[in-house]
């Protein structure tokens, strides 16, 4: 009993807090403000994770991998002469997804890939779309995988995304936000994700462009909330700058600032900030804090403020704010802080800031300790 007493703590009731009561909601348009004047909050169009179902964006740290069984297509696409007449030769890439082709712009090939150096610069034809697209060089190809060859479709993966920007490739978006195909999808417009690969699938195989199809167990990331295979796609979104804010979260960790106890769980910390991408914090959800950001009715403009405002401050024209809500890590993050009175200076501010112990569970390093890290 006097071991329990030692070790044993206590609610002070008087400090309860909510994260969407007046002080922290406070504390929350004070660091998004703070944050875009300092360049590091911006609004873009960049490939993010996209739940069909929630019908929202989802950041990294929020997708669930999961085993599951699939296949890998083996497709061919004729390459071109310079007269636009079919060679004769093909590339053969494998994909997992093969609905996402209606959207390729380009086929990738290792700039030390022998086997295909003669092909750079050349156009295919991209088979049941029938439209042009060019074989490129670019080192994120592994030539020791597959076959060497990959397809870029930039407006539905991650690292086609990055590729394509390297290359200022067209970012075609093939789907709606529920998982059903848009009109740049052609004859499968209007049919859900699935239906669309067995469909694709078929046709590719009588117009004699598939070459094979293998069994393949792979890692696909699922909604934390509902479970549902996420579609990565381009979306206008708010991001934060996520590269100057870990450098010194990283730091803090490796010079004993801030300890894990057990220390093996750093790892699992290091391993997600050392590798971190620009976080979406914006939802396309009902309930949250509502993005501070006013858009003019006549002229365009977007202000972003802490007051609510009216009126354009350029042409006096009617205004209306953005309908998305912030990432609820977003004010989870600043809670060491926020529910001691900040950004007021408070005297609790002074006494308890930094604070000293955290007692949570390792599932939440990446949402929310890393969040209060670097946010502190």
């Amino acid at each position: 009993v006097e071991q329990l007493k030692k070790i044993g703590s206590s609610c002070d009731w008087d400090r309860e807090r909510f994260t969407m009561d007046e002080g922290c909601s406070e504390a929350v348009l004070e660091v998004f403000c703070r944050l875009y004047e300092k360049g590091y909050i911006y609004k873009g169009s960049r490939i993010l994770n996209w739940c069909p179902v929630c019908n929202t964006s989802i950041s990294d740290a929020e997708v669930e991998y999961e085993d599951q069984a699939g296949h890998f297509w083996h497709i061919q696409y004729p390459v071109l002469n310079e007269d636009g007449t079919e060679s004769g030769e093909y590339l053969t890439f494998a994909t997992t997804r093969p609905e996402t082709m209606l959207g390729d712009t380009a086929v990738a090939i290792h700039p030390e890939d022998e086997r295909y150096a003669h092909l750079v610069g050349k156009k295919l034809i991209l088979p049941l779309v029938n439209r042009e697209i060019p074989v490129i060089a670019d080192e994120y190809v592994d030539k020791e995988f597959g076959t060497g060859c990959v397809k870029i479709t930039p407006a539905h993966d991650p690292n086609d995304f990055e590729v394509g920007l390297r290359h200022n490739l067209e970012q075609i978006k093939v789907m709606n936000d529920d998982a059903t195909m848009n009109s740049y999808a052609g004859k499968y417009e209007g049919m859900d994700r699935y239906e669309c690969r067995k469909a694709l699938v078929r046709d590719l195989e009588e117009g004699g462009f598939l070459v094979k199809t293998v069994p393949h167990d792979h890692n696909v990331g699922t909604c934390y909330r509902c479970g549902t295979t996420v579609e990565p796609l381009t979306s206008d979104q708010w991001f934060v700058k996520m590269k100057p804010l870990a450098e010194p979260a990283i730091e803090a960790v490796e010079n004993g600032s801030v300890n894990f106890v057990p220390e093996r769980f750093s790892k699992n910390y290091f391993n997600w900030m050392n590798n971190i991408l620009d976080w979406c914090i914006s939802r396309q959800l009902w309930w949250g804090h509502r993005i501070p950001a006013f858009y003019c009715d006549d002229c365009g403009e977007m202000t972003v403020s802490k007051e609510d405002i009216t009126v354009c401050p350029k042409c006096g024209g009617k205004v209306h704010q953005d309908n998305d809500v912030l990432d609820t890590w977003f004010s989870s993050a600043l809670w060491p802080f926020s529910t001691l009175g900040w950004p007021e200076q408070t005297a609790d501010l002074a006494k308890y800031y930094p604070t000293s112990v955290l007692v949570t569970g390792y599932d939440i390093i990446t949402f929310w300790v890393s969040r209060m890290i670097f946010s502190g």
